[in-house]
C-alpha cells in the first residue's frame, strides 16, 4: 500500500512538472511570436536613430523654424500627434517621436526616468539634425517632460504649448487614477517583482491584448489615433511604463498621494521652475471625465473644477507671457478631439517668437 502511494505521488509530480514545463514553453513561444508580430504590425512611420545603445523613432514634416517638437501623453506614442502635425507642418518644421519602449522605438536599457527621457530626446534631435530653437508641445504627462527639458536646455527652448498637461501637485480621486496607482502596496510590490516573468512568458501580453472598440467611437479605426491606441496596449509599452513606475516608487512600495503617480517625474517638473518670459499657451479640456458611479461622478466633477480654475492657471503662470485657453468641445484627449485648437495655439506662440526676433 505504501509503495503504491509513493508511486502515485511520483506520477503526479511528473505530470505536474510536465504540465508546468509545457505551459512555460507555450508561454515563451507565444511571447516570441507576439513580439515578431508587434514588429511588423504596422509599417514604420518615421526613421530609427541610434541615441546611444538603442534606437528611437522620429518623424518630421514641414519646413521653417522654430521647429515644433511634440511630446506625447502616457503610453500613447508619438503617432498620437498625427492629427495635429499636418496643420503645424504647413507653417514650420514639426516633429513627433516615440519615447523608448513606445511605438516604433526600442525598449530602454534600464528603467526610464525623466532625466533619461529628456536626454534621449535631446540626443535624438541632435543626431536627427533638428536644430534648435524649439517650441515644445506636451500633452498630459508629456507636459511635465517638456518643462523638464526646458529647464535642462533653456537656451534651446523659445516657447511652449501645454495640452491639458499634468500638474505635479494634482490630487485625482481614486476613481480617476490608473490601475497601478489603485493597487495596494502589497499588490504593487508583487506586480513589480513578477514583471520579468509576466513579460517573458506571455502573461503580460495576455493581460494587455487590445480590445475591439477601444478607439474613440467618433474616429475612423484606420486613422492615426486608432493606431496609436493599439500601440498603447503593446506589452513592451506597458512593461516599460510599469518598470519606470516601479523604479520611481521603491519597487511599488510607495504609493504617491498626488501628482501623476510617478514621484520622480513630478519632483523633476516641480524643480524645473518657471519659463521666464517665453510665450506659453495652456490648453485646458472643458469637458470633464464622467464615470457612471454617482459618487465617482461627483468626485470627478469636483476635481475638474479644481483642474480648470486652479491647477491649469498655475501652469499658465509659469511664464510672464502665459495664458490659458479653455477648449470647451474636448475632454482630456485634445489632440484627438480638437486638433485644430493645438495648431492655432502653436501658430500663436510662433508668431510671438517671430515678432520678438524681428525687433
Amino acid at each position: 500500500m505504501k509503495r503504491r502511494f509513493v508511486r502515485l505521488v511520483k506520477i503526479i509530480a511528473v505530470v505536474l512538472f510536465a504540465l508546468i514545463f509545457a505551459a512555460t514553453v507555450a508561454g515563451w513561444t507565444y511571447e516570441q511570436g507576439g513580439r515578431n508580430t508587434d514588429r511588423h504590425l504596422y509599417r514604420q512611420i518615421g526613421r530609427s536613430i541610434d541615441v546611444g545603445g538603442h534606437n528611437l523613432n522620429l518623424y518630421c514634416s514641414g519646413e521653417g523654424g522654430p521647429a515644433v517638437i511634440f511630446e506625447a501623453g502616457g503610453e500613447v506614442g508619438g503617432y498620437s500627434w498625427a492629427l495635429v502635425q499636418p496643420g503645424v507642418a504647413q507653417f514650420t518644421r514639426a516633429c513627433w517621436y516615440d519615447r523608448a519602449g513606445e511605438g516604433w522605438s526600442d525598449p530602454p536599457q534600464s528603467p526610464r526616468t525623466s532625466a533619461s527621457i529628456v536626454s534621449d530626446l535631446h540626443e535624438l534631435l541632435r543626431r536627427g539634425k533638428i536644430d534648435p530653437p524649439y517650441v515644445l508641445v506636451g500633452a498630459s504627462v508629456g507636459g511635465e517632460y517638456v518643462r523638464i527639458f526646458a529647464a535642462k536646455f533653456p537656451a534651446e527652448v523659445v516657447g511652449m504649448v501645454l495640452v491639458d498637461s499634468s500638474h505635479p501637485d494634482q490630487h485625482e480621486p481614486a476613481s480617476m487614477r490608473g490601475p497601478f496607482n489603485r493597487m495596494s502596496p502589497g499588490q504593487r510590490r508583487f506586480f513589480c517583482t513578477a514583471m520579468p516573468v509576466l513579460s517573458q512568458f506571455g502573461i503580460l501580453r495576455l493581460m494587455t491584448r487590445p480590445q475591439p472598440g477601444f478607439v474613440l467611437p467618433t474616429l475612423d479605426p484606420k486613422n492615426a489615433a486608432a493606431i496609436s491606441r493599439v500601440f498603447a496596449n503593446r506589452p513592451t509599452t506597458v512593461q516599460t511604463t510599469a518598470e519606470q513606475s516601479c523604479a520611481a516608487t521603491r519597487n511599488g512600495e510607495y504609493v504617491p498621494e498626488g501628482g501623476t503617480g510617478d514621484p520622480e517625474v513630478d519632483d523633476a517638473a516641480r524643480a524645473a521652475g518657471t519659463l521666464g518670459n517665453r510665450p506659453l499657451i495652456v490648453l485646458t479640456a472643458g469637458q470633464a471625465f464622467i464615470p457612471s458611479d454617482p459618487r465617482a461622478k461627483q468626485e470627478a466633477a469636483e476635481f475638474h473644477d479644481v483642474w480648470v480654475h486652479q491647477l491649469q492657471p498655475e501652469l499658465a503662470a509659469l511664464s510672464s507671457r502665459g495664458r490659458q485657453i479653455l477648449v470647451a468641445n474636448s475632454a482630456h484627449a485634445i489632440n484627438f478631439e480638437a486638433p485644430d485648437e493645438i495648431v492655432h495655439a502653436v501658430r500663436d506662440v510662433i508668431d510671438v517668437v517671430h515678432k520678438a526676433n524681428s525687433r
